[in-house]
């Protein structure tokens, strides 16, 4: 078990972590830190991931982890739903008792959801600040209303009187994109695209599409693990995965107002061009951005690359299309395509 402290601007932060996952959050009031004093101590390799996520969230940019980096095990299967359902609302969106319980299937359970929301182990990750009443108040907050009340202003709204009465003016969330895909395994196409979006929005949510009716060479949480070493070094950058939803559903439910899609031939032009009208169709608030690669890897795809690998010599050939940590898991992955064949893939990568 390893503990380490966050200083907020609105008072300590203390994460525990086992076994690499996140297992409590404690808030403290400035008042109850001992000695009056506020500090922060050194995070661990463990704890440095949630302690990063914590200075993203204090930026305006949402603390968003891997939902498998919650260790929400020791929660009944009720309570688990909702805070699953939690981890759904973004940024700077609230969602009422009532519907809440609607979105986990207990359309009279309100009070239910209000007692797991009270029994959160996991504030601000899991984040049920952004529970109220349905009449604006604010309800209840386990460690307290001050929290709730700076939580929520933290994220653009105002509380009068103890409740919400409208966002604070000019202050909105941060400007979020998704960016989907398989990443079977990610290339240096992938990076590129990865790297303009985070330079061209406040926040990129990088996110792993599962669909049950596809194999895939690498399982998802060495997908996962790969996209997070080779993004760790962008700040503004989340990974995460979602399944059987569709992609502008789930890039609603991070808070995102854009999606960014790569082009690299005319199939894929005319693939997305067609998806492009159906994600507006089902989020008309979503505006879909395209990039084209460079022509030195507009080719370049997980199919490709795949294609290359299992011919003698193919690791010198394999290594400039892909980051280093998908190199060396190539390494000494043992997989091998031979009923593949090289070449690029159609708009589905």
């Amino acid at each position: 078990m390893e503990k380490t402290e966050y200083r907020s601007p609105y008072g300590q932060i203390e994460v525990e972590v086992r076994a690499g996952k996140l297992v409590r959050v404690q808030l403290r009031l400035p008042e109850e830190e001992h000695g009056g004093a506020r500090g922060q101590t050194e995070a661990s390799q463990r704890t440095a991931p949630f302690i990063e996520a914590l200075g993203r969230y204090f930026q305006g940019r949402g603390a968003a982890v891997p939902a498998e980096a919650l260790d929400l095990s020791g929660v009944g299967a009720f309570r688990r739903r909702v805070y699953e359902a939690l981890l759904k609302v973004p940024f700077g969106e609230v969602v009422t008792y009532a519907e809440l319980a609607a979105r986990v299937g207990a359309r009279r359970g309100a009070r239910a959801v209000g007692q797991a929301v009270g029994a959160n182990p996991l504030p601000i990750f899991v984040p049920c600040h952004r529970v109220v009443a349905a009449n604006a108040g604010l309800g209840g907050f386990s460690a307290g209303l001050s929290w709730k009340v700076n939580l929520l202003t933290h994220e653009g709204w105002t509380v009068k009187e103890g409740r919400l009465v409208g966002k604070t003016a000019g202050k909105e969330g941060p400007k979020t994109c998704v960016y989907a895909g398989s990443f079977d395994p990610p290339t240096n196409g992938h990076m590129y695209m990865i790297e303009k979006g985070a330079d061209l929005f406040e926040r990129l949510v990088v996110a792993v599409g599962v669909n049950p009716n596809k194999s895939y060479t690498f399982p998802l949480r060495a997908r996962l693990e790969m996209l997070g070493e080779c993004t760790s070094v962008l700040g503004n950058v989340e990974v995460d995965s979602f399944e059987g939803q569709f992609l502008a559903h789930y890039a609603h439910s991070k808070g995102a107002g854009y999606i960014l899609r790569g082009i690299r031939s005319d199939e894929d032009y005319r693939f997305e061009h067609a998806m492009r009208n159906v994600n507006e169709d089902l989020e008309p608030g979503i505006t879909t951005v395209f990039l084209i690669p460079p022509r030195q890897i507009c080719e370049v795809s997980s199919s490709f690359v795949k294609g290359l690998v299992g011919f003698n010599g193919w690791e010198q050939v394999v290594k400039p299309y892909v980051p280093e940590p998908v190199y060396k898991r190539l390494l000494v992955s043992k997989i091998r395509w031979p009923e593949q064949t090289a070449g690029p893939e159609g708009g589905t990568d």
